[in-house]
């Protein structure tokens, strides 16, 4: 019997948090690097939503509650 860890698919979610975490350390690197109200590329907003629906999908966290 197979354990879950043991497969592809295994090796996929285990290396997935840790790649995600990278490359929104690099994201972030590059918004601070723009300026805070530079208004960021349409390739950078489709970027930015991928990464977060993959983090949330993959179990990071969630997206922020704000009351306004």
């Amino acid at each position: 019997m197979k354990t879950s860890r043991s497969g592809t698919f295994g090796k996929v979610l285990v290396y997935a948090p840790i790649v995600l975490e990278v490359l929104n350390l690099l994201r972030r690197s590059q918004v601070a690097k723009r300026g805070k109200y530079v208004k960021a590329r349409r390739r950078d907003r489709i970027i930015d939503s991928v990464l977060g629906h993959a983090s949330r999908a993959v179990g990071g966290k969630s997206s922020k509650r704000r009351w306004f």
